[in-house]
């Protein structure tokens, strides 16, 4: 006996056949809900054979979302799972059997383009046994699906797309536009990059990250048709991909038309940046946003750099390439040089010495410490281990005796400093001299003829540096480890002894120094906006201090004659100016003249004296009063 063969015809309806995002039912909570329906129904060979035929259904949605490890957008309502199996019985060939279940739209779902498959599958389960069975009758074979049809049965639901053409396909027209700028401090204030030849340029000082802006537009790209594209593009976003100098900080929206959805999130190492720029991203939509990027990695062996931004979308659209926003990098490095010589002044004199003769550091002459200061204003040095310091140092002076003699160089600030070349470090091997206090030798036994002193007579100088009257030695020290602050002290000596034979008639000399900071040919994006660093160091002849105690006679005297000269002849003209005149009395009061008036006698009329009339002035005189 053979196994019967039957065919199972699946028939799948869902309402409603179009998803409208818009249209969410009250009664429902708010959620967007799909009745699906499936009916079967069987046909045999042989065409007499009609029995009950038990069969396994399974439910299924978003199988193809679910092997690339996506989330269902769909969920079945009495399941809570995107897939569920159940049985049923088919009656009879021809016989539609129907099942129902409920399908729920997730929540904020990204895909909002593509159509949910729904599919159906049927495997026999066995045959239902009759109620009567004769004693004598064989077991019914259990019948098998033609292998020529398929177990799986699917439909797919589309989304309703208001912003798409008549077919109801979106054709996008999304374009790119990029300016790379500086951010001032923590603000939202943005700065384009300068552009030299076309090519940004990134100057990068002290700030701690740049900002690439970004603007994205979709509009027609034909005005006289805008039907051919600028349609809704569905999950429009932007990826960005960094170099391992940059790494993604923070995004700002700065314009969004006709509104703001727009955003950003990176992975675990900030290489690469993802923003969502709307789902979906409208027509004539438009937005401009910045990504703020950290610089911290950048290091002198960044010359440029190159971000991979590349739009996409699930709308239609074949011309979205990659983009390469491309700056150039120049380091400037915000170095101040300072240089200090302790002391400042110093003496030479005593005995000549000879080079043989030298055994410690004393024997050469005056302790000279010259520090020069490297102060770093902008970003960390540790990445620029070629940065150095450029001494260039007076060694000898232009016969080739010894000037300046290096005992020692030391750090502040620094890892353990190695300057170069090592044999210009102590090169006669004196011993070091463990007394740090800084003496002035003063020449008690020197003897020699001073000229006589004159207030008139011209002072001596020369200056001692590496252009003129010196041979100098080029000194580097790498700054390895400069973070903020730093210092490298070189310990020398005056070499007194060539003082002695080569300048012990001059009054002062000075003595310079220079120092200035370098990077290597090849680093030719670093720019350094340090000046040369000079140091000046005033040598004078130590000479007994009798020598300049006693003044010539003459010039005694003729300051003597001189005031008395200038005396005289301020006396001459205060007299000749009637200075020395006295005033008389009768040149300094007034005089009067006054003439005797006799008093007048009283006349008596009948027994009565008669008053005279009183004058308007009266003058009083003592009778014995000479007057003239």
């Amino acid at each position: 006996r053979s196994r019967p063969v039957i065919s199972i015809r699946r028939n799948i309806t869902v309402q409603p056949d179009r998803i409208d995002l818009k249209k969410k039912n009250p009664e429902d909570h708010g959620e967007i809900r799909m009745d699906v329906k499936a009916c079967f129904k069987y046909t045999a060979n042989p065409r007499d054979l009609n029995p009950r035929i038990k069969i396994n259904y399974t439910f299924e949605v978003e199988n193809e979302r679910r092997q690339l490890g996506l989330p269902s957008r769909v969920r079945f309502s009495d399941h809570s799972s995107d897939q569920f199996t159940a049985s049923t019985t088919l009656r009879g060939q021809n016989s539609w059997e129907c099942v129902t279940t409920k399908l729920i739209l997730q929540e904020k779902i990204k895909d909002k383009l593509r159509p949910i498959p729904i599919s159906v599958s049927v495997k026999i389960a066995g045959l239902e046994s009759p109620s009567k069975r004769k004693e004598s009758a064989l077991p019914d074979l259990t019948p098998i699906l033609n292998s020529n049809e398929s177990e799986t049965e699917t439909t797919k639901v589309e989304f309703l797309k208001e912003g798409c053409g008549e077919d109801n396909e979106c054709h996008s027209n999304l374009k790119l536009q990029y300016r790379f700028c500086t951010r001032e401090g923590n603000e939202d204030r943005f700065t384009y990059l300068p552009l030299e030849n076309g090519m940004p340029v990134l100057v990068l000082k002290d700030q701690k990250d740049i900002a690439l802006e970004i603007t994205v537009t979709n509009n027609p790209s034909d005005v006289k048709n805008p039907q051919k594209d600028g349609e809704d593009a569905y999950e429009a976003k932007l990826i960005a991909t960094f170099p391992d100098s940059l790494t993604y900080s923070a995004f700002r929206e700065m314009r969004g038309y006709p509104e703001k959805q727009l955003t950003c999130g990176a992975n675990q190492n900030g290489s690469q940046a993802e923003c969502e720029l709307g789902n979906p991203f409208k027509r004539n939509s438009n937005v401009t946003f910045y990504l703020i990027l950290s610089t911290t990695k950048v290091n002198v062996d960044t010359t440029d750099l190159d971000i991979n931004l590349k739009l996409e979308t699930t709308s239609t659209q074949v011309n979205l390439t990659p983009i390469i926003a491309s700056a150039k990098v120049v380091l400037e490095l915000l170095l101040s040089l300072t240089g200090v010589a302790k002391p400042s002044q110093v003496y030479f004199g005593g005995n000549i010495v000879g080079e043989s003769a030298m055994k410690s550091e004393d024997d050469i002459g005056n302790l000279i410490e010259y520090e020069f200061r490297v102060t770093n204003l902008g970003r960390p040095l540790k990445t620029f281990g070629t940065a150095s310091l450029d001494i260039q140092w007076p060694k000898e002076i232009s016969n080739g005796k010894w000037l300046l003699y290096l005992m020692k160089i030391d750090s502040k600030g620094l890892e353990k400093v190695s300057c170069q070349p090592e044999t210009e470090i102590n090169s006669l091997h004196v011993v070091e001299s463990h007394n740090s206090r800084r003496k002035r030798e003063v020449a008690e036994k020197q003897i020699t003829d001073s000229q006589a002193f004159s207030l008139f007579s011209e002072r001596k100088y020369k200056t001692l540096s590496c252009n003129v009257n010196a041979r100098c030695v080029d000194i580097k020290c790498p700054l390895k480890g400069l973070d903020s602050k730093a210092s490298i002290v070189l310990r020398s000596r005056l070499w007194n002894s060539t003082f002695l034979e080569e300048y012990s008639k001059m009054n002062y000399l000075d003595v310079l120094v220079r120092a200035s900071i370098s990077v290597p040919a090849a680093a030719k994006n670093v720019k350094l906006t340090n000046e040369v660093a000079q140091v000046r160091v005033t040598v004078f002849p130590a000479k007994p201090v009798a020598l300049y105690t006693g003044v010539p006679w003459w010039i005694i005297a003729v300051a003597i004659l001189a005031g008395i000269l200038m005396l005289a002849l301020l006396v001459f003209l205060l007299w000749k100016c009637g200075f020395f005149r006295r005033s008389r009395y009768e040149d300094s009061v007034p005089r009067y003249h006054a003439v005797r008036i006799r008093k007048e006698e009283r006349q008596i009329k009948d027994g009565k004296s008669q008053d005279l009339e009183t004058k308007q002035w009266f003058t009083k005189w003592n009778e014995n009063e000479s007057y003239s």
